[in-house]
């Protein structure tokens, strides 16, 4: 893996290139963005590492450039808590994959950045990139999701707030609200405004209801392939992983079941004639992966991954969404996010889990459970 520091004239990043030159990493050292610039037109580099106060070409200006014109590269800003660069910090946590603060735990950066090497290699292929960069309209990425999930980490929530965020976008408001009263959703009275869809249902409820009309904000015309219905499985599947995973992790785990299908709708617009061949030979609620490895060299885990990553998600999410019909590449790792992920979407799908899986977590007796929970949530 190849990777480009960024520092400036105070080498703020001193300690964490020599740990990157004492490692197994191939790193280059600059000290601002035109040298950076320069260095990414002579060198191809995997991973970006930068501090933000660069001097003329910033921190963020840099990451812009990087991520339209090198997007399979990793992006990680070097941000600081001083009130003058705040929204500068909050610029770069748009476009990164990654953010740090001061004092730096150079080790946990390093770890956190060489394990996923192999995952940004398997969704950055060029064929990959070539693929999607064809589809005219690709999903955007849910930004008022974002901006709730944001009030959501503040202590003192308020309802009306998050009411008038919903309300600014018609369109998206009138999605939220055919949804809420959905009979997947809601089996009572109707619901009128956003304020009584919060108080029904809850926040989190509701904030999982905008991402899914944000992602499936435009319907594809692919014959086979409903929209309603993956709008449907994909909240199931985040409201059940969010159920298996501690406090701390369950909003990952809602946004990471939300997100797990996302790679189908980019994939089904990529070829009409090699799509309508997959639904000829697809198997209804089969695993059929391999089935679109056949026939589109890829399939829609990888897609999705790739799809997360140029949106700027975390790694821990895209492991989530790649990894999620790959339950024999989860056992390395204790039980989290892409484990409930992976979980919850076969329990859905009413199909038994790999055994080793559930051997391997000591999941037997809960199993049962989980299928009852899953079996409400259909």
């Amino acid at each position: 893996m190849k990777v480009l520091i960024v520092d400036n004239a105070q080498q703020t990043l001193l300690a964490l290139k020599q740990t990157f030159y004492d490692g197994p990493c191939q790193t280059a050292y600059v000290d601002n963005g035109k040298h950076a610039l320069k260095a990414l037109s002579q060198h191809k580099f995997d991973v970006i590492i930068t501090v933000l106060a660069l001097g003329k070409v910033s921190g963020v200006e840099l990451l812009k450039a990087i991520s339209t014109k090198y997007p399979a590269m990793i992006r990680v800003a070097i941000t600081n808590e001083d009130n003058s660069t705040r929204k500068l910090n909050n610029q770069a946590s748009n476009i990164c994959h990654y953010t740090f603060t001061p004092p730096l735990n150079v080790g946990h950066i390093h770890q956190t950045i060489s394990s996923i090497s192999d995952n940004n290699k398997a969704i950055t292929k060029d064929h990959i990139i070539k693929a999607v960069a064809k589809v005219k309209t690709l999903p955007s990425p849910p930004k008022v999701y974002l901006q709730l999930n944001a009030i959501l980490e503040e202590s003192n929530t308020d309802s009306d707030k998050i009411s008038e965020i919903i309300a600014q976008d018609p369109a998206l408001a009138a999605k939220v609200l055919q949804f809420s009263n959905s009979s997947f959703m809601n089996q009572g009275k109707p619901i009128n405004n956003i304020t009584e869809a919060i108080t029904r249902m809850g926040l989190e409820t509701l904030c999982c209801i905008v991402m899914t009309a944000e992602l499936f904000s435009y319907e594809p015309d692919i014959p086979g392939f409903s929209v309603i219905k993956e709008q449907q499985h994909c909240l199931s599947t985040a409201r059940l992983a969010a159920s298996m995973v501690k406090a701390e992790l369950k909003r990952d785990a809602l946004l990471a079941g939300l997100l797990h299908d996302i790679g189908k709708i980019v994939l089904f617009e990529m070829d009409a004639n090699l799509t309508n061949k997959y639904f000829k030979y697809r198997v209804k609620n089969a695993d059929n992966n391999a089935l679109e490895q056949k026939i589109f060299a890829t399939d829609h885990n990888h897609v999705g991954g790739y799809l997360l990553h140029m949106w700027s998600f975390s790694y821990h999410l895209i492991e989530a969404v790649v990894m999620h019909h790959h339950p024999e590449k989860l056992l390395k790792r204790s039980f989290g996010i892409a484990q409930a992920v992976y979980l919850a979407d076969v329990l859905l799908r009413e199909h038994q889990p790999a055994p080793e899986f559930i051997k391997h977590y000591k999941l037997e007796s809960v199993l049962e459970a989980l299928e009852k929970r899953a079996a409400r949530l259909r």
